[in-house]
């Protein structure tokens, strides 16, 4: 706490503003230099904050930091408004050169003065987009500027700063002279991403993406996500018969047949080692009869395709209209399984 305290100080202090006075930002920026001594005490002002600022970090390493991270179930963190009637010293524009102004639904991360510092949420991205909801109200705001912070807001680090319209179209109390509290913010349905690197969306099943991609369910295991992952490396990929065939399950081929694509899927969830080469007819007695919770081969002598999660991945759009594109990759219908056999991996 005597941290921030100091470091608020400090830059009220920069910023001509009184120990007192209410702080709604960030922040940062700018001083009018009204000749040389304003300069020069400016200067050394800036240096001796430049000091205490290095301490705070350190001192905020050495207890673990306070960035939170953003995962798909959201998180809790406090939140304060800036810019505005209230706050014009924040000026317009964000440190990612955006008007908030014209973008008034624009968040600033939290925790230094500078991207490298400003980690509260995690270091996002300029531009990132966060679900941020308060009470019922939820909005989708991006990430456009950064800011130092300040203590913790109803026993939550304070990570977040919202555009002052944002703040208000969310009905941020408003306590003391300024807006201010807790607000949860969540990655969108979609744009989660797992250690995997699958792409995550909420419900039980895999969602195609526009473009030709999957997400994978939040819920779903580990292997499954990695499978979908997998998938989407070779999505739209041109179909070759033969082709991947005779090459470790580790390396991209330029094309694929409906067996290597699906060995390279599960080469892909931990189900097949690297030398897993495998033909369709012999996916008809690989793994347990019958369909799986999460994954279904469906083989025989000729063919083979699978669900994951419940989105098919298929060579071609064999269920007519709507079932995606022509080629290798995922695709939404069900088409009918007359004629294969329907094995899955053990456990899936």
């Amino acid at each position: 706490m005597w941290a921030n305290a100091l470091c608020q100080l400090c830059v009220n202090a920069a910023r001509g503003r009184p120990a007192g006075g209410t702080v709604a930002g960030m922040r940062r920026r700018r001083t009018r230099s009204g000749g040389a001594l304003v300069g020069i005490v400016l200067l050394a002002g800036g240096f001796l904050c430049a000091l205490l600022l290095a301490l705070v970090a350190s001192v905020g390493a050495l207890a673990g930091g306070l960035a939170v991270g953003v995962g798909c179930g959201g998180e809790t963190v406090g939140a304060t408004e800036y810019g505005g009637p209230g706050d014009p010293s924040s000026g317009s524009v964000g440190a990612s050169g955006v008007s908030l102004v014209a973008q008034p639904d624009s968040f600033a991360e939290l925790g230094g003065t500078s991207f490298a510092t400003a980690t509260a949420l995690g270091g996002l991205p300029y531009g990132t987009p966060l679900q941020i909801t308060v009470g019922g109200r939820s909005v989708l705001a991006e990430k456009e500027d950064i800011g130092l912070g300040g203590g913790p807001i109803d026993g939550r680090p304070r990570a977040i700063d919202l555009w002052w319209q944002l703040a208000r179209r969310l009905g941020l109390p408003y306590e003391h002279g300024r807006w201010a509290g807790t607000v949860t913010v969540a990655s969108p349905a979609g744009a989660c991403v797992d250690d995997a690197g699958a792409t995550l969306t909420s419900g039980p099943r895999a969602r195609l993406l526009p473009d030709g991609t999957a997400a994978a369910p939040a819920s779903a295991p580990p292997a499954v996500a990695a499978m979908i992952a997998a998938g989407n490396e070779i999505a739209g990929r041109p179909y070759v018969y033969g082709g991947a065939h005779g090459l470790p399950l580790n390396v991209l081929a330029p094309a694929y047949d409906c067996s290597s694509s699906v060995a390279h899927l599960l080469y892909g969830g931990g189900l097949l080692p690297a030398d897993g080469d495998m033909t369709s007819g012999e996916f008809a007695t690989w793994g347990a009869p019958g369909p799986g919770r999460w994954v279904t081969l469906y083989a025989n002598a000729t063919h083979v395709y699978m669900y994951v999660a419940g989105l098919r991945w298929d060579t071609w759009n064999a269920a007519g209209p709507g079932d995606g594109g022509a080629g290798i990759g995922w695709h939404p219908l069900v088409r009918s399984d007359a004629g294969f056999v329907a094995r899955h991996p053990p456990g899936l």
